[in-house]
């Protein structure tokens, strides 16, 4: 036999045996072949997903600063920080630098990393996440008016009236009206808090790290503002050497006697400009007195929400709880409890850096004044210092509520 005739035969032969598996080949359908590619794509992902629950904190690690989550990013600065690792904190400071520059061109250039870890310099989103929580646990924050300076120092002025439109002529000449101001330098206080976290956080949860340190200074913060408006012995509204220059309002000798004509009062001896502004200002706890005084005649409530709005109210005016402001109880006699006026007349210079610095060494106090080791407790602490001055632009938008003589 031939080498064709070989070559034949074996042809035939994978022919015939092609055709026969043919037979036994069960080709899947479209909606079988659509069914199964799904049930892959499904265990691909969940299997994706399982990997990144795990996984992405480390990956994260591996990342250039300006691709991490701001959460990732700050623990990794707190942890450059608290190694000393010269190179890593190089990188966040550039990063830092980088990103405050691009935002406002501020003064975050010459940030630089010292031997013993040195300033952490927030990146802006940190920043960004204090202050919005700075509004939701304040009140002077939230509705004063904040001016972000990079000086250390200010120009201040107060004005005693306002300027208005007067008619005129054409080609006429017309005498031009000066404010009345005063003006001065001064100095932006310098404030400090501590903020102290468990090992176990830093290591373990870049989340919850994130998380806890913008809340604690974001509240610390807003206590700090709400007490230099209203109540700090030299810039605060309710401070008598301040307060004499504002209209007061007295009730009597105890809060109860508030009455509804005390409110109008109060409110109509404010410039007419910072009545439509204008809010009432005092304790939760004098709120609670106040809000259980009742009409004479028909017995129901004289203060409360109006028309079926939950915010607290005096003759329909807003009413702002300040936690800082005197608890009823301890204001007897001739104390100021309560103020209504505009509160965005007062400006809130604050410099636009907010220093952080880490320490995993050292003893700290805590908020009832123990001892905190650092070492011996596995702990670190994070220095916030925040510099700030408060400043009232019109004492006509002001109006001091209290018993007896308020001076």
């Amino acid at each position: 036999m031939s080498d064709t005739q070989n070559i034949e035969i074996d042809n035939a032969v994978v022919e015939a045996v092609a055709a026969k598996a043919a037979e036994s080949i069960q080709v899947p359908s479209a909606d079988e072949i659509a069914s199964k590619l799904a049930e892959k794509m499904e265990r691909t992902e969940k299997k994706d997903i399982h990997e990144s629950s795990e996984k992405s904190e480390v990956r994260n690690l591996k990342k250039g600063f300006d691709t991490l989550p701001k959460e990732i990013r700050f623990a990794k600065g707190v942890l450059a920080n608290i190694r000393k690792d010269g190179q890593l904190m190089a990188e966040y400071n550039a990063y830092v630098n980088k990103a405050w520059a691009d935002i406002n061109k501020s003064n975050y250039q010459n940030v630089t990393t010292t031997a013993d870890g040195g300033a952490l310099v927030p990146d802006p989103e940190f920043v960004a996440e204090v202050e919005r929580l700075t509004d939701d646990y304040g009140v002077a924050s939230r509705l004063a008016t904040v001016r972000r300076t990079d000086r250390d120092s200010v120009t201040l002025l107060s004005g005693t009236n306002e300027i208005s439109f007067t008619k005129t002529n054409e080609a006429t000449a017309q005498n031009a009206q000066k404010l009345a101001y005063g003006s001065s330098t001064a100095a932006l206080d310098k404030y400090i808090a501590t903020l102290v976290m468990t090992s176990e956080i830093v290591e373990d949860s870049a989340v919850d790290m994130f998380a806890d340190a913008t809340n604690e200074i974001a509240r610390a913060r807003a206590k700090l503002f709400d007490q230099l408006v209203f109540t700090d012995s030299t810039y605060g509204l309710l401070t008598p050497a301040v307060g004499g220059t504002y209209k007061t309002q007295t009730v009597g000798n105890a809060i109860t006697n508030f009455d509804a004509d005390d409110a109008m009062n109060a409110q109509y001896k404010v410039a007419s400009s910072a009545r439509r502004n204008g809010r009432f200002f005092m304790h939760p706890t004098v709120w609670n007195v106040l809000r259980q005084t009742k009409e004479a005649t028909t017995g129901g409530y004289l203060f409360g929400p109006v028309g079926g709005s939950v915010t607290p109210q005096i003759d329909g005016v807003p009413v702002e709880l300040v936690d800082v402001m005197p608890e009823y109880g301890t204001i007897g006699a001739n104390k100021a409890f309560a103020l209504f006026g505009d509160l965005s007349r007062v400006q809130l210079h604050v410099k636009r850096l907010l220093e952080t610095k880490v320490f995993d060494s050292g003893v700290v106090k805590d908020a009832g004044g123990s001892d905190i080791n650092l070492i011996t407790q596995d702990s670190w602490a994070m220095r916030a210092t925040l510099r700030c001055v408060p400043q009232t632009r019109f004492d006509a938008a002001f109006c001091i509520i209290g018993t007896g003589t308020v001076s």
